[in-house]
């Protein structure tokens, strides 16, 4: 309500000064004024006018004249004798007062004053606090010189100009290029009101076109108001004349995880390397059965003690929201420790989009943020819980490196809502889908090294349950015995050393692909873009110099299908 009367009242201090200028000097204002304690003269903008009363001080609250500032302003003042008010009249409302009250009322209102007015020498006065807040004026006191000085409050700043667009514009070097040879992008896109540029969105962008034809590339960008632009597109014309061919181009202008078309290599027909294997004690917990869970209950239980990897990945296949935990309940009678020396979650979202990110932080993730959680006997503590709700529909994926230094049982449940750590002892276990995966298995990190003598192709079997054995454990929940099929969950770290100059290639053979990999420590998507449709569809993986070594690490990632073959190329 302040704030509604005191902008009519700065709307009317314009109009009152407008008119009063030819009739009261002090009107003239256009709102600046200056008073002196004990001083009968104000100025208003540096004229001196003379005033009915002195401001003054009473109990410490300093009084100024009211008629005299409110007449400056604009505003009509007026004595009721019978009721002895004073009435200050707007188009909005009036303000009342009545002196030896320390209440006003301002349209209406009622509003408590530091002190009551005063008449002096038939003058009110007015606490100048509730000149200033009323008035929304500036109060600057100078103790020097005893001056008070009233500012008017700076006008609001224009409102911002209506958000435009920004533009997307680029240019390539040539438009008319040949097979493998490199395109030129210059994107020379920018915003008018100078926002950021935050999202670019190109279609049909590619370092090099390997077959002849027409095609069209197209950018869109966003700014940071949310403003997207017009499409810009252009059209490459791309001849017969070949500088290179696809794989040739990858191998000169490698970038770890680009796509690419592998149907020139007869795959299968590579001889197969064997690789010296090695394998650690590390155990591997997997719960992806049931994938699809359509009630509450635990999905996988088991104890542990050691290196442990978890590893879960399923989808809310009910009619509600649900939620995931990870708890751990000691069972023994000393205090546990439970350490997480890595951790990656992805989703919810799509099965395998969230096998692909989970995948990637995992590989990517800071081994040095270790945290450890101490569980007493007969305690059970939650390790780890979605901090979204499900969606049904949706899928949710963990991955976790664990140590206990005491026997802890970790237990993955779906609950709708309510405390886990009461409610999971009162839980089902849910049946296994009889497809996916679940049990504990021994030995989940495998270490490959690969040495290539030959200047030939060659190829590297992965996760295909012959050469590279699954792992065999059980599940402890039924104590079922049974292969994980696929490996999902196990580490590769794969060595590879050549005498020749190599490149590398990743091929899946069993379906559609999207994971993650580290080359040479640096984390890359597996394809860097999409997903990968065997046979034909692989993407490259990086180069090794003669008498080089270089590490490939790998997990397979949920929802994608295995085996996968790596591919030593020469050239």
């Amino acid at each position: 309500m302040k704030r509604l009367f005191s902008g009519l009242l700065m709307a009317l201090l314009f109009s009152g000064l407008f008119f009063l200028s030819f009739t009261n000097p002090a009107a003239a204002s256009t709102g600046v004024v200056t008073l002196k304690l004990s001083s009968s003269q104000a100025t208003v903008d540096g004229a001196v006018y003379d005033l009915p009363a002195a401001p003054v001080v009473k109990e410490g609250v300093t009084l100024v004249p009211l008629r005299f500032l409110v007449e400056t302003l604009g505003m009509e003042v007026s004595w009721d004798s019978l009721t002895r008010e004073v009435n200050i009249s707007t188009q909005e409302g009036r303000v009342q007062l009545k002196p030896g009250s320390k209440t006003a009322v301002v349209k209406g209102e009622m509003q408590q004053l530091p002190c009551a007015p005063v008449i002096s020498n038939g003058t009110t006065l007015v606490p100048l606090r509730f000149v200033a807040e009323t008035f929304k004026y500036q109060v600057n006191y100078d103790t020097f010189n005893r001056e008070i000085r009233l500012e008017p409050p700076l006008p609001p700043p224009p409102p911002p100009p209506p958000n435009r667009p920004p533009v997307a514009r680029f240019e390539v070097e040539k438009t008319t290029v040949a097979q493998g040879e490199t395109v030129i992008y210059r994107d020379e896109s920018y915003d008018p009101d100078g926002d950021g540029l935050v999202e670019v969105k190109w279609t049909g962008k590619q370092r090099a076109f390997f077959k002849p034809g027409e095609y069209t590339v197209t950018l869109q960008v966003r700014d940071s108001r949310g403003a997207w632009s017009e499409i810009a597109s252009k059209t490459i014309t791309v001849t017969r004349e070949v500088v290179m061919d696809e794989i040739t181009y990858n191998l000169h202008n490698p970038i770890p995880g680009e796509p690419l078309d592998l149907s020139g290599i007869e795959v299968l027909q590579l001889p197969v390397v064997n690789p010296a294997t090695t394998m650690n004690r590390e155990m591997l917990m997997v719960s992806n059965s049931p994938e699809i869970f359509t009630r509450e209950g635990i999905l996988y239980t088991d104890t542990i003690q050691g290196d442990t990897r978890l590893y879960y990945h399923h989808i809310n296949g009910s009619t509600v929201s649900q939620r995931v935990y990870l708890l751990a309940t000691n069972q023994g009678l000393e205090t546990a420790a439970v350490t997480i020396k890595r951790q990656a979650l992805a989703g919810p979202g799509d099965p395998m989009a969230a096998g692909r990110a989970a995948t990637y932080r995992y590989l990517a993730a800071d081994t040095g943020q270790v945290r450890t959680i101490y569980i007493k006997p007969g305690e059970t503590r939650i390790l780890m819980e979605d901090s979204r709700p499900i969606a049904p529909g949706l899928c949710v994926h963990g991955i976790l490196d664990l140590n206990t230094d005491r026997e802890v049982q970790l237990t993955i449940l779906a609950l709708e809502k309510g405390d886990p750590v009461t409610a999971y002892r009162k839980l089902p276990v849910l049946p296994p889908d009889g497809i996916h995966i679940r049990g504990t298995f021994p030995r989940a990190s495998r270490f490959l090294s690969v040495h290539l003598h030959e200047n030939k192709p060659a190829r590297l079997i992965i996760a295909d349950g012959d050469g590279d054995s699954f792992l065999y454990g059980r599940d402890g929940t039924t104590n079922l015995v049974g292969y994980n099929k696929g490996n999902y969950g196990v580490s590769y770290e794969i060595t590879i050393e050549s005498k020749y100059r190599m490149g590398v290639f990743f091929s899946p053979r069993g379906g559609p692909f999207a994971g993650a990999a580290t080359w040479e420590g640096q984390p890359f998507y597996l394809p860097n873009r999409g997903m990968l449709n065997p046979p034909n569809q692989g993407a490259l993986v990086g180069i090794i110099e003669p008498g080089q070594r270089k590490t490939l690490r790998f997990m397979p990632p949920a929802a994608s299908y295995l085996p996968i073959n790596l591919i030593f190329i020469p050239f």
